[in-house]
């Protein structure tokens, strides 16, 4: 034969259009050698966007991808029947078989400075990014989530995250954000704002660059104050009552005006304070008091001796003689007449009027008779016992308390309340 097409009839070998012949088989056969035959096999190549078949006798994946006029980039994956081979490593087996493709896409991270792209086969972003050995903080923001599928070139605007420090008044907390605005940033650091709190920088502020954020709490509080009106207190005789006795027929109530406010307050101090107005809650209630006048006789045993009376008052007792001590000027008349001895008790102008004649028992005293008026007992609890010249103890008898019971038989005219 003279050329290798030549050779191969001679040596019966049929060889099809699609077969690769090495040397070509239109070359001279100058001399015995070597002539190899790779026989051409169908070929399924499999996309994501097709499916084609093909006969070839080309073994390295990435020539059979550049007869389908398919680029080969980095990170593009390729698999024969399954299994992941590489695109420049002669396959071995024989017969047809399946390719497929799996094509790499880019994916552009645009950070604050700069741009950094780089391929992926991965289905996912998180894939993606693991694959590549870059790796995020979890407070990071990333555009798109982590499992966004990569189906084409994909373009993720990432914000690292910055230190933030919240001062509040009772702490301070300091954590990680990549939010832009300060309320975004508390929200991160799990620090809100409710109600009435407030921050500085305002929560729609951009986030300072140095990180500084102070939290306010803020709080309100409705307060009700009163202010009473005094009621006034009216008498009227209680024939029920007991005399020199008091009942309670209406219990008196004051006036209540009352006034709403609203006090704000700030980390726990009251900032201001806001009136909302005033209203009458309720209108004064007269007290009405009882004056009793009902006599009532009672027994009592005293020092042994056994009384009747109708009334007894509590009184301070002073003592008196005729004559005045250190002087020569003598008094042996009263009010009523008789002499002053003892036995006789000189009282105010006011209640000699309504007692004069009364008899009366004083314990340590005796028993006696208001006969006389004492100018210095006017508008006073204050009574003068009388003695003789000669029965004037010596000492004195002190000044002091004294109970005074008026007693029986009850006289026609009894003042009430006493004068």
């Amino acid at each position: 034969a003279v050329r290798v097409s030549g050779a191969l009839r001679a040596a019966g070998v049929p060889v099809g259009a699609a077969d690769r012949v090495q040397p070509e088989r239109g070359q001279f056969f100058w001399k015995p050698g070597t002539i190899t035959v790779e026989k051409a096999r169908a070929v399924t190549l499999r996309t994501p966007e097709n499916e084609v078949t093909f006969i070839s006798a080309e073994r390295l994946p990435a020539n059979l991808l550049r007869q389908a006029e398919i680029l080969l980039y980095p990170q593009d994956q390729i698999w024969v029947n399954g299994a992941r081979v590489d695109p420049n490593a002669p396959l071995a087996m024989q017969g047809a078989f399946l390719l497929q493709f799996g094509p790499a896409f880019p994916v552009t991270l645009a950070l604050e400075d700069e741009e950094r792209t780089f391929y992926t086969s991965q289905l996912t972003l998180g894939a993606a990014l693991e694959v590549a050995g870059i790796a995020f903080s979890p407070q990071d923001w990333l555009s798109v989530p982590l499992e966004t599928a990569i189906t084409g070139p994909l373009t993720v605007t990432v914000r690292p995250a910055r230190t933030v420090t919240v001062t509040l008044a009772d702490r301070t907390v300091i954590g990680l954000s990549a939010a832009l605005t300060v309320g975004a940033a508390l929200q991160d650091l799990g620090i809100p704002l409710q109600n009435l709190d407030s921050s500085i920088p305002p929560e729609d502020a951009d986030l300072p660059a140095d990180g500084q954020i102070r939290v306010v709490r803020g709080s309100e509080e409705l307060v009700i104050t009163t202010e009473e009106v005094p009621y006034t207190t009216e008498y009227q005789e209680d024939p029920g009552t007991p005399l020199d006795q008091t009942s309670v027929i209406q219990p008196g109530q004051p006036g209540i005006y009352a006034t709403r406010e609203r006090a704000l307050y700030q980390d726990g101090a009251e900032v201001s304070r806001i009136s909302e107005g005033t209203w009458k809650a309720s209108d004064p209630q007269a007290a009405i008091v009882g004056t009793g006048t009902q006599i009532v006789e009672y027994t009592e045993e005293i020092n042994g001796e056994t009384i009747s009376y109708y009334r007894k008052l509590t009184v301070y007792a002073h003592s008196y003689k005729p004559c005045i001590t250190g002087t020569d000027i003598c008094y042996y008349g009263t009010a009523s007449g008789l002499p002053v001895d003892k036995g006789i008790v000189a009282v105010s102008q006011a209640w000699y009027s309504v007692l004069a004649g009364q008899r009366v028992y004083i314990p340590s005293y005796g028993y006696a008779v208001i006969a006389d008026t004492c100018g210095a007992c006017a508008g006073q609890l204050l009574v003068d016992l009388g003695y003789s010249e000669e029965g004037y103890p010596d000492p004195p008898p002190p000044n002091r308390w004294i109970t005074m019971y008026l007693l029986t038989p009850v006289p026609d005219y009894v003042p009430v309340p006493f004068p």
